[in-house]
């Protein structure tokens, strides 16, 4: 697949990267990975996650060409979202500094805040737009969670669409 660009989602958790990913890997990106470590990105074709959000300038520095995904919904729902998997599904992060970290940079909570996480939601949104607003043909915006797939992300990266449904994972967690 080398011959294809580099793609990466730029979405907050829980606004569809999981499907995302998984919905490379059925274009042929090939590695791909949810939440790479940094170290990781240098080797990848795509991925998505806070490691990717908190350095898609770097990646579009060193692969130029890449066309960026941002995966997003509506506030409301992805509050919610974040509430549910807050509360259904804690992951203690005590001692996990490196993921503290990239909570701390993204969101500036590590837990649920709902004014934070909003400002957070709005304040990433903005950055993403602000920084590609010269460069439109590199950035789609996809909303994963209301059923946008392959017909907007294939035209996008100029290929043809799968046969198959776009994947939608972990909606149990994030409807």
């Amino acid at each position: 697949m080398s011959q294809q660009r580099h793609c990466w989602g730029v979405g907050l958790a829980r606004t569809g990267n999981t499907s995302f990913c998984a919905g490379l890997e059925l274009l042929g990106y090939d590695p791909v990975q949810q939440d790479p470590t940094f170290e990781a990105l240098r080797d990848l074709q795509g991925g998505s996650g806070n490691t990717v959000v908190l350095h898609f300038k770097y990646l579009d520095y060193i692969f130029p060409g890449s066309k960026f995904v941002l995966t997003t919904r509506t506030v409301e729902s992805w509050l919610a979202s974040m509430e549910r998997s807050h509360l259904h599904n804690p992951r203690p992060i005590q001692e996990q500094h490196d993921r503290i970290a990239r909570r701390m940079a993204i969101y500036e909570t590590v837990g649920f805040d709902r004014q934070t996480l909003a400002d957070s939601f709005f304040r990433h949104h903005s950055e993403v737009r602000r920084y590609f607003a010269q460069r439109p043909n590199d950035l789609l915006e996809l909303d994963v969670v209301s059923g946008q797939g392959w017909d907007r992300l294939c035209p996008f990266l100029g290929v043809p669409s799968p046969s198959v449904a776009f994947p939608a994972l972990n909606q149990g967690v994030s409807a």
